[in-house]
C-alpha cells in the first residue's frame, strides 16, 4: 500500500536479493541439465520485515514447483514511483511491480509502463469472478486489465484499550463528537501522549470529507468537489483536531507514522489499515491494541479502501513467465498472504476463511469493508496525490492556511489538472 512505502525497514533477505539481481529486469541462466532458468524480478515498496518476508517465502515456494523460473523479490525503499519511473526510462524496470490505486495505476497504464493482461488471462482460463469488483475495477481501463488484485484494506480506528480504561472511557468512539471528547481526555502533552497521532496525509483527512457527505472529486472523476460545504465541514473537523491539541503528527512524538506512535505508547488512537496488525504484533508485542469501525460523521461512517495489484512491466523480457508468478501470488498464494501478512483478501471466496474466524482482531476491518469506497484518481494526478494534497493540508494543520483557503487552493490545482487531461 502506499502507506507502507513510508515506514520501517527492508528485510535482510530482500536486501540480499538486491545484490543478486541488481536493479534490472529478468534474465536467463543455465539450470541443472543445461535447461534455461528464467529469472523474474518482483518489486514492491519496502514494507515491514513481516510483509517482505512473506513475499520472499511465497516466491521461494513458487520456485520449488517451477524449476524453469527463478522469482526473486526486490523491495524498493524510498520514493517508489520516482524510482520506478527512472527505471522505466532506462529500460531497467523489474518484471512485476505492485500498483496502488491512488493515482499511480492510471499513470503507469496510460504511459504504457505496464502491459495488458487480457491475453494471458484468456489463454490460461484464469477467472476474475472471485475478486471483489471494487478492487478489480481499480486496475482496469475500459475492458483492459492491467493488474490482478493483491490485497485491500479500509481505514479503521486503532486504539489502546488500556489507555481508554485508565481515562474512564468505556469503549471506542462511535461519533465525531465522541472522537473529539475522548481524544481530549486521553491527551497528556507533558508525557507526549495524544488522543490521536496521525500524519495529515490526504486519505486520512479525505475520509472525514466522505463522512460529511463530500469528496475530493465526483464519482465519475471529471470534476473537483472540494469547494462544497460538505467538504469544508469534514476538512475543518480534521484540521481542528490538530489545532485544538488533541491530535499530533508522528514526528512530534518521535515516530514516522501513526501505527508506530500507537505501538510506542504515544497515541491512544490512529487511523490505519490492516497492514498495521502484523506490524504492531511483531514490533510492539507488549502494547495492547484493538480495532473499531470508524466513528460516524454527519452523514455516514464511510471509509476509504486501498486495493493493490500485481502488474507486468513493459520491460519484462519474459512476460509469460511473469504471468505464471502473478497467477501463483494471486491464486494459491492469496491465502498465504492473508494468513501470514494479516491483510484483507480481495477474493470473495476467502472472506469467511478460518483464519478470520480464529483472529477476531480482523472482525471490525471486515465489518468496515461494505462501508468503504476505493481511494482513486484519474490519470495526471500522481504528483497531486503523492505530494500536493498532503503539503497543502499540512499548511492548514499548522495554521498557515485556513481550511477554506487550503481547499480552494487544492480545488484550483485539481481543476487545472482535469482541464489539461480533458476533464471539467
Amino acid at each position: 500500500m502506499k502507506q507502507l512505502q513510508k515506514i520501517v525497514q527492508v528485510s535482510a533477505m530482500g536486501l540480499s536479493l538486491v545484490g543478486m539481481v541488481g536493479c534490472g529486469a529478468a534474465g536467463s541462466a543455465s539450470g541443472s541439465g543445461g535447461s534455461k532458468v528464467v529469472t523474474i524480478v518482483v518489486a514492491s515498496w519496502a514494507g515491514t520485515n513481516v510483509t517482505n518476508g512473506i513475499i520472499d517465502q511465497q516466491l521461494a515456494d513458487f520456485n520449488k514447483t517451477h524449476p524453469d523460473i527463478h522469482a526473486v523479490y526486490r523491495p524498493i525503499a524510498g520514493n517508489y514511483e520516482t524510482i520506478l519511473k527512472t527505471e522505466f526510462v532506462s529500460g531497467d524496470a523489474p518484471d512485476i511491480i505492485t500498483l496502488n490505486n491512488g493515482g499511480q495505476a492510471p499513470v503507469f497504464e496510460s504511459e504504457g509502463a505496464v502491459i495488458p493482461l487480457n491475453s494471458y488471462i484468456q489463454q490460461s482460463h484464469y477467472s476474475l469472478s472471485d475478486f471483489f469488483p471494487g478492487a478489480m475495477n481499480m486496475f482496469e481501463a475500459g475492458n483492459t486489465v492491467y493488474g490482478i488484485p493483491r490485497d485491500q484494506s479500509p481505514l479503521v480506528l486503532y486504539y489502546n484499550p488500556q489507555m481508554f480504561k485508565n481515562a474512564g472511557i468505556a469503549g471506542p468512539p462511535t461519533t465525531w463528537a465522541q472522537l473529539q471528547a475522548d481524544a481530549q481526555k486521553l491527551t497528556d502533552p507533558a508525557k507526549k501522549i495524544y488522543g490521536i497521532v496521525q500524519t495529515p496525509q490526504e486519505p486520512r483527512w479525505a475520509q472525514f470529507l466522505v463522512e460529511a457527505g463530500g469528496n475530493v472529486m465526483n464519482n465519475s472523476m471529471t470534476k473537483m468537489t472540494l469547494n462544497t460545504p460538505a467538504a469544508l465541514r469534514g476538512f475543518t473537523f480534521f484540521v481542528n483536531l490538530y489545532r485544538s491539541g488533541v491530535a499530533a503528527q508522528p514526528s512530534q512524538v518521535g515516530a514516522t507514522w501513526g501505527g508506530q506512535a500507537l505501538g510506542m505508547g504515544h497515541a491512544a488512537m490512529s487511523f490505519e489499515g490492516a497492514w498495521a496488525i502484523p506490524y504492531l504484533q511483531d514490533t510492539y508485542p507488549n502494547t495492547p491494541f484493538a480495532i473499531a469501525t470508524l466513528p460516524k460523521g454527519p452523514v455516514n461512517n464511510m471509509s476509504l479502501d486501498f486495493p493493490t495489484a500485481w502488474a507486468i512491466t513493459k520491460d519484462s523480457a519474459h512476460p509469460q513467465q511473469a504471468w505464471q508468478v502473478i497467477k501463483y501470488l494471486t491464486g494459491q498464494g492469496q491465502a498465504q498472504w492473508v494468513e501470514q501478512g494479516g491483510l484483507v483478501t480481495v477474493r470473495k471466496s476467502l472472506i469467511n476463511m478460518p483464519y478470520y474466524q480464529q483472529h477476531p482482531i480482523y472482525h471490525n476491518i471486515l465489518a468496515q469493508l461494505p462501508n468503504a469506497v476505493p481511494w482513486n484518481f484519474p490519470n495526471g494526478f500522481d504528483q497531486y496525490v503523492s505530494s500536493t494534497l498532503s503539503n497543502v493540508s499540512l499548511l492548514a494543520v499548522e495554521g498557515k492556511l485556513s481550511p477554506q483557503a487550503a481547499l480552494e487552493q487544492l480545488q484550483s490545482q485539481g481543476t487545472s489538472i482535469l482541464q489539461q487531461n480533458g476533464g471539467n
